[in-house]
């Protein structure tokens, strides 16, 4: 007669010595699953600031026409250096929408008409939340930034960053996507449930922490000395046809309205963006300075 011998269940000590001992091996990286976090660390007297880092999930991906099935957020201090404090509120919201959710929506994000029927944002909560807040960061800021715009003013006179387009992931961290599930993979080694609002702002928080290039700063630095710089929108205009790839290939998108090709650009930029344009036959581009405010909102479009 066989014996079948019930081994102990391995404890969260035991199954970490593990994963230290595979992550010593060049043939394996481990994964660990994320947290919420809400101390980053103590208080040491700096001065203090507020961010918000926000997320929507939506019924499609047009800025003018989706509507908001949930919002999340969280607001934490950080300092000038970018180093994340305390976590001070961390909310999400559910939202029912006027018309339908796919089964796109759905697959993409889990929520179901049955899961938001009945719910409504507290706007009035939201907007007091906001009040002191200095600065919000969203992963897609471009697309977050429209789409909330359109439901309240609060998000009108913030500062906006962008964690997808305003970090240099692939000279500082060596990292060719710009997904957020991915980054989380390579540069924090961690994974966690995509897709609904909180979670991802949660990790993206998380991911903001971790330190990134030579100088060993956290992300989250390189991030606002972006945003600290003085933004100009460079319009192509009377730019020859046999330059429209070139434009794009150099992050140029085309506005159909007024037929033109234009990008948002750091001040710094300028006068090198500008010599390249005459370089290539386009002698009359268009330069309009935008506001701090402005950024990724419809008004630098």
């Amino acid at each position: 007669m066989n014996t079948i011998t019930m081994q102990p269940t391995s404890t969260h000590n035991d199954l970490e010595h593990l994963a230290q001992q595979l992550d010593q091996s060049d043939d394996y990286q481990v994964l660990r699953r994320f947290k919420p976090v809400s101390y980053y660390h103590p208080d040491k007297g700096e001065t203090l600031h507020k961010v918000c880092i926000i997320d929507t999930e939506t019924t499609g991906l047009d800025t003018e026409r989706c509507e908001i099935i949930e919002l999340g957020y969280q607001i934490l201090s950080f300092d000038s250096h970018g180093q994340m404090y305390e976590v001070l509120c961390a909310k999400n919201f559910l939202n029912e929408p006027k018309g339908e959710i796919t089964p796109e929506v759905t697959q993409v994000t889990g929520l179901t008409i049955d899961d938001v029927k009945g719910h409504q944002i507290p706007w009035d909560e939201v907007v007091e939340d906001m009040q002191e807040v200095q600065l919000i960061v969203a992963h897609n800021a471009g697309f977050d930034r429209p789409v909330v715009e359109r439901y309240n003013d609060v998000f009108v006179d913030k500062v906006w960053g962008c964690s997808a387009s305003q970090i240099d992931w692939f000279n500082l961290a060596k990292v060719g996507s710009r997904s957020q599930e991915f980054l989380c993979w390579k540069v924090g080694q961690f994974f966690y449930h995509a897709h609904r609002a909180l979670d991802d702002v949660q990790a993206l928080t998380h991911l903001l922490t971790f330190t990134i290039s030579e100088q060993q700063l956290p992300a989250f630095h390189f991030l606002l000395s972006v945003v600290r710089q003085q933004k100009v929108m460079i319009k192509a205009t009377g730019a020859p046809f046999e330059v429209k790839d070139d434009l794009k290939s150099r992050g140029y998108r085309w506005n159909a309205a007024e037929r033109v090709w234009q990008k948002v650009f750091d001040v710094s930029l300028q006068e090198s963006e500008l010599a390249w344009l005459i370089e290539n036959n386009t002698q009359n581009p268009t330069l309009i300075k935008l506001k701090a405010t402005d950024t990724f909102s419809v008004r630098a479009k």
